[in-house]
C-alpha cells in the first residue's frame, strides 16, 4: 500500500530570472534527449540501518528533511518556464507543498520495495514547467522507516553539486543539523553571469574558442556516412578493462599527471586515426567547482570546454607520453575557458561557421565521471608490466542498440573502482558497430603499450 504525505516548505524568497549558463547547459541536452529524456534523471537509496545511518526511524525523519534540504537549496524549488518570447526561464518559489510517497513493507520485502520506488520515482520524465524537481519516497515497516528514497531532475544539480545535496540529506536523516549556509544559488549564479563581470568572464572564454575555431578543421567525420543495414541509428558500446585500469594509473604516476589526462590522450589519438585529422578535437565536460562559490552549490555548473590535442601525424600518432602531456595542458586550458553565455558561443560558431564556408562540427564529447579524475597519480611505477598483462584476458565488452542520442560521438569514463570502464554512443553512420569496439580496443592497447614499455617520462615542453 502507497499513501502520499504532503510537506510544505517556505523558503527565503521566491523570483524569476534568466537561467544560469551551467543551467542552460543542462537544459539543452534534456531537450535533445526528448522523448528520453527521462534517462537524465537521478536518484538514489537510502538503507537507513544497513548504512548505520539512522536507527527507528519515524517518519517525520524523512518529512523533516525534505523540507529542509528544499528550503536550504533553491533549485529544489525551481522549475523551468517559457517566457512570451519562447525563451526558458527558472521560476524560484518562495513557498509550496512536496509529496513524500509511503510504502508500507515487511521485513523481508523493505529492500525490494524500495528498488521498485526508486524505479517508480526515476523513470516517467518531469514536467519541467509545473513539477517540483524533487520526487521523495520512503518505505516503512510498522512505525519504522527502513528506507528512504530521492529522486531529481538533472536540472537540480550536476553530478558536482550532488556530492553535496546527498551529504546535507544524510546528515539530516542522521538528525544533524546543517553548518553555515549553502554555497551560491543558481539564482545568484544567474544574476552574476548577466552583470559586467560575469560578461567580461564569457568574452575571455569566446576569445579562446575563437582562436581555435578558426584554426582546426571544420569537420570531424567524413559526410555522408551511410548506416549500415540492421544497425541502430546509435550504438552503446562499453568496456570494462582491469588491465586497462593498472595501465593507465602506470602512465600517470610516470608522466605525473591524472588519469584523466591519460584517457584522454588515448582517446584523441583513436579519434585522430579515425577522422584522419592530426588534431583530435573535443568537447570536455568541466565541472567549474574550482570556481569561488561553486565547490558545493547544489545547481548545475558544467559546461563544455573545447580540448584540441595534437597528435602528429594520425597514420604515426607520437608517442603516446608525449600525446599525454599535450592532452594534459590542452584539458587545462579548457578548464579554464568554460564559463561562457551559451547563446553568445552559438552566435559565435555561425559567424566561424560562415566565414569559413561550412558548418563547425563539435559532435565529439568527453566526459570523465569520476570524482577524483583530476587528481595527479604519484606512485603509478607500483604497478608492473607483468600484472597489466596478467589481467587482459580480463577485458569485457557489452553492447546496446540505442534509438536516440544527442551526440555523434561521445565517450564516458565511468566510475568503476578497478577498472578502466568506458562508454562510447556513437551515431552508426560514422562507427559502426565493430568499429565503435575496435576503438575503444584501441584505446586499451595504446595505454597498455605505452605502460608495459620502459621508459623515462615524456618532456613537459613540446
Amino acid at each position: 500500500m502507497t499513501e502520499r504525505t504532503l510537506v510544505e516548505f517556505s523558503g527565503s524568497r521566491g523570483g524569476t530570472c534568466a537561467l544560469s549558463w551551467g543551467q542552460v547547459a543542462i537544459w539543452r541536452a534534456i531537450q535533445r534527449m526528448v522523448p528520453d529524456d527521462a534517462a537524465l534523471n537521478m536518484s538514489w537509496v537510502t538503507d537507513l540501518e544497513g548504512e548505520g545511518i539512522s536507527f527507528g526511524t519515524p517518519l517525520s525523519r524523512i518529512t523533516d528533511t525534505v523540507r529542509t534540504v528544499v528550503e536550504r537549496h533553491e533549485s529544489l524549488r525551481t522549475r523551468v518556464r517559457a517566457d512570451a518570447g519562447g525563451e526558458p526561464r527558472q521560476v524560484l518559489a518562495a513557498t509550496g507543498a512536496i509529496e513524500v510517497h509511503v510504502v508500507e513493507a515487511t521485513a523481508g520485502t523493505a529492500a525490494a520495495e524500495a528498488r521498485a520506488l526508486q524505479a517508480r520515482l526515476t523513470d516517467p520524465a518531469y514536467d519541467y514547467p509545473h513539477e517540483w524537481p524533487l520526487r521523495a519516497g520512503a518505505v516503512r515497516v510498522g512505525d519504522v522507516v527502513t528506507h528512504a528514497v530521492f529522486g531529481i531532475c538533472h536540472l537540480v544539480t550536476d553530478r558536482g553539486g550532488l556530492t553535496a545535496l546527498v551529504r546535507d540529506v544524510v546528515l539530516c536523516l542522521r538528525g544533524e543539523p546543517l553548518a553555515g549556509t549553502a554555497d551560491r544559488q543558481p539564482y545568484d549564479q544567474a544574476l552574476h553571469q548577466q552583470s559586467e563581470a560575469g560578461r567580461k568572464q564569457s568574452g575571455k572564454a569566446l576569445r579562446y574558442w575563437s582562436r581555435h575555431l578558426h584554426a582546426v578543421p571544420l569537420g570531424r567525420f567524413p559526410e555522408g556516412g551511410v548506416r549500415p543495414e540492421g544497425e541502430p541509428p546509435f550504438w552503446s558500446v562499453t568496456l570494462s578493462s582491469p588491465a586497462g585500469d593498472l595501465a593507465v594509473t602506470r602512465l600517470a604516476g610516470r608522466e605525473q599527471v591524472s588519469t584523466s589526462a591519460v584517457i584522454l590522450a588515448a582517446a584523441a589519438v583513436q579519434l585522430a586515426r579515425q577522422t584522419g585529422a592530426r588534431e583530435a578535437v573535443l568537447q570536455v565536460i568541466v565541472s567549474n567547482r574550482f570556481r569561488p562559490g561553486l565547490a558545493g552549490s547544489v545547481g548545475p555548473a558544467s559546461q563544455d570546454g573545447l580540448c584540441v590535442v595534437d597528435v602528429g601525424d594520425p597514420d604515426r600518432p607520437d608517442d603516446l607520453p608525449v600525446v599525454i602531456q599535450r592532452a594534459m595542458r590542452a584539458s587545462l586550458q579548457a578548464y579554464l575557458h568554460a564559463q561562457y553565455d551559451p547563446a553568445a558561443l552559438d552566435d559565435l560558431v555561425a559567424a566561424v561557421g560562415a566565414a569559413r564556408g561550412g558548418e563547425v562540427d563539435l559532435s565529439a564529447s568527453f566526459n570523465d565521471r569520476r570524482f577524483d579524475a583530476q587528481t595527479p597519480v604519484v606512485a603509478g611505477e607500483a604497478v608492473t608490466a607483468a600484472a597489466i598483462e596478467a589481467l587482459l584476458p580480463a577485458t569485457r565488452l557489452r553492447r546496446e542498440r540505442v534509438e536516440h542520442y544527442g551526440a555523434r560521438y561521445f565517450l564516458h569514463v565511468n566510475a568503476v573502482p578497478g577498472s578502466l570502464d568506458l562508454t562510447l554512443f556513437a551515431d552508426s553512420s560514422v562507427l559502426p558497430a565493430a568499429a565503435v569496439e575496435a576503438h575503444l580496443r584501441g584505446i586499451e592497447a595504446l595505454v597498455v603499450e605505452a605502460a608495459t614499455t620502459a621508459g623515462a617520462p615524456a618532456p613537459v615542453a613540446v
